[in-house]
């Protein structure tokens, strides 16, 4: 897994985004309690500085090297506490995210918010960033230094 966005296709990833479907769709129906608010924050804190570096990676057509690594651990980290804590932010990101998923809706029915339950304990589970960079880290040592994977990825086959 040393290509460019393969981070999202490892075992932990898709894990994670399992975890936020089943809880988000099903648990919180069901229980909808402290329990499946955290389990979403530790999933969601887990993947998405694997997703910031895909997306990286694809756009710049090649692997995310350390000072990403950091910046997309520290953007989650901040943007986490930021929205759990600040009122302002946190209300910007209720209207973003419910207008990203108004605009996945296919603009049908009414633009709202979602909804964040703002509550500093959920900040317990930033350590959870750290798993994420021992995920992105193990990913990106396996290929020896100077191989293709390291590259940056051309549209056209070089000749050999």
């Amino acid at each position: 897994m040393n290509r460019p966005g393969d981070l999202l296709l490892s075992p932990w990833a898709l894990v994670s985004v399992s975890v936020i479907l089943g809880n988000d769709h099903v648990l919180k129906g069901a229980f909808g309690n402290t329990m499946t608010g955290k389990l979403s924050d530790v999933a969601g804190v887990f993947l998405f500085p694997l997703l910031l570096l895909s997306v990286l990676e694809v756009l710049r057509r090649k692997l995310a090297g350390r000072a990403a690594i950091a910046w997309s651990i520290a953007v989650t980290g901040i943007g986490f506490a930021a929205v759990k804590t600040v009122s302002p932010i946190g209300d910007a990101y209720e209207w973003v995210i419910g207008f990203f998923r108004w605009t996945a809706g296919g603009f049908r029915g009414e633009l709202l918010p979602i909804v964040v339950f703002r509550d500093p304990s959920d900040l317990w589970v930033l350590p959870i960033l750290f798993a994420s960079y021992l995920v992105v880290t193990h990913n990106r040592t396996r290929a020896p230094q100077g191989a293709p994977e390291h590259e940056v990825i051309s549209p056209v086959p070089h000749p050999t």
